[in-house]
C-alpha cells in the first residue's frame, strides 16, 4: 500500500503541476475526438473504464497500464454511428514481448464528418469539402505485483476543409489490482502533449488533458462489476457557462436581486460516470451506464429523456467476441457501437 501511495502522490504531484497550462474543458481546446470512447463496451459503461483488467485490448486507450499479458495477439475493430451521419471507430493489436511482465499496443483512432456542400458569404455554391481527424497510438505498460505502469504516445492529425493540423500526446497511468478483493484503482493523466502544426499560423490551442480516477469492484457472490470514474479532476467546475442561463428578470423599487445559484451538486455529479456489467457465464455480458457531464450538456431544456444514460451486450464465440452499445446522447440523437475482439493466438499466430 505504501508503493501504491507513493505512485498516486508522484502522478498527481506531476498533474497538479501541468494543470495550468491544461485545465480546460467544453469547446476551450483542440483535437476534442481524443475522448471518444474506444469500444462498445466502454461506452456501454458510461463512456469510461479505467480500472479493470481483463483480455479487451481496447481498454488500453484511455490507461495504458492496463495493457497485460492476456492481450497478446489480440485484434480489435470497433465503429460508431454517430448522429448526424458523424461516424468513428478504432483498430487495435497487442503483444507481448519476451519479457511476459512487458506487453506492448496500439492503434489507429479516426473519426469522420462526411462530404459538407461549399457555399461562400452570400450562399453561392462552392466546390464541396471533408472533414476527418486521426490518432495513432501506442503504448506499453509494466507489471508489478499489485501496481501496473503505463505509457501511451500519440501522433495526431485533424484535416477540417481547407485547414489541418498535426500534433502529439501522452498518456501515463498507474494502476492498483487486488485480486484477494477483487478491487482495482487506477489513475491516468490524459493527453499531456502540444500542437505541433496549428490550423493557422501563430494561433495554437490547448490539447483536452484529463486527470482521471477509476475503481472497479467485482462482487464476489454475484456475477457483476461495478465501475465509477472520476474524470476531469484537474478542473473543478466543468459546467458549460452558458450566457442564455442568466437572469434576466430586474427587480424594482431597488430591491436586491436574489443569490445566483451556486449549482454545488450538480458542478461535482459532472464529473461522474458509472458502469454496471453483469456477467451471465463465460460468453454473454449485459452492460449499463451513465455520465452526468453528457446528460448536463445535452440534455434538452425540460425534455432531458434519458440522455446520458447507455446499455449494451457482449458475447463470445470461441476466438470472438462481438459487443454493441446504444448511447442516448440527445433526446433526437443516438450513438450506436459496434466492437469485434479476434483472439489470434487461437488460430495458431503470434
Amino acid at each position: 500500500m505504501r508503493n501504491v501511495l507513493r505512485a498516486l502522490a508522484w502522478v498527481l504531484g506531476l498533474s497538479t503541476s501541468a494543470s495550468p497550462l491544461y485545465a480546460q474543458v467544453g469547446g476551450s481546446y483542440t483535437y476534442a475526438y481524443l475522448e471518444l470512447s474506444p469500444s462498445a463496451r466502454i461506452t456501454a459503461l458510461g463512456g469510461y473504464l479505467l480500472a479493470t483488467e481483463d483480455d479487451d485490448l481496447t481498454l488500453g486507450y484511455q490507461n495504458p497500464a492496463l495493457y497485460n499479458p492476456e492481450m497478446g495477439g489480440r485484434m480489435a475493430f470497433a465503429h460508431a454511428f454517430g448522429p448526424g451521419g458523424i461516424q468513428y471507430g478504432y483498430a487495435a493489436y497487442a503483444g507481448n514481448l519476451k519479457r511476459k511482465e512487458l506487453t506492448v499496443g496500439g492503434g489507429l483512432l479516426y473519426r469522420n464528418y462526411g462530404r459538407f456542400d461549399g457555399r461562400d458569404a452570400a450562399g453561392n455554391w462552392q466546390p464541396g469539402f471533408s472533414a476527418s481527424e486521426y490518432a495513432l497510438q501506442a503504448g506499453t505498460s509494466y507489471r508489478g505485483d499489485k501496481l501496473r505502469y503505463g505509457a501511451n504516445l500519440k501522433f495526431l492529425y485533424s484535416q477540417l476543409e481547407s485547414y489541418t493540423s498535426i500534433g502529439v500526446a501522452a498518456d501515463l497511468g498507474v494502476t492498483f489490482v487486488d485480486t484477494g478483493s477483487l478491487f482495482s484503482a487506477a489513475l491516468v493523466m490524459r493527453n499531456i502533449g502540444t500542437q505541433l502544426t496549428a490550423y493557422t499560423p501563430g494561433d495554437r490551442e490547448a490539447l483536452p488533458f484529463q486527470v482521471n480516477l477509476g475503481i472497479s469492484q467485482r462482487l464476489r457472490y454475484l456475477p457483476l462489476r461495478l465501475s465509477l470514474t472520476l474524470h476531469d479532476l484537474q478542473k473543478a467546475d466543468i459546467r458549460y457557462d452558458d450566457p442564455n442561463a442568466a437572469q434576466q428578470n430586474t427587480l424594482l423599487f431597488g430591491q436586491d436581486e436574489p443569490d445566483e445559484p451556486t449549482y454545488t451538486a450538480d458542478k461535482i455529479f459532472r464529473h461522474v460516470a458509472v458502469g454496471a456489467e453483469f456477467n451471465f457465464g463465460q460468453n454473454v455480458r449485459a452492460r449499463f451506464g451513465y455520465d452526468h457531464q453528457t446528460r448536463g450538456e445535452l440534455a434538452g431544456d425540460g425534455k432531458p429523456g434519458l440522455t446520458g444514460f447507455s446499455t449494451g451486450f457482449g458475447i463470445r464465440v470461441k476466438q470472438f467476441r462481438f459487443d454493441y452499445a446504444h448511447a442516448i446522447t440527445h433526446i433526437s440523437g443516438r450513438n450506436n457501437h459496434l466492437t469485434l475482439n479476434v483472439d489470434m493466438a487461437a488460430f495458431g499466430g503470434r
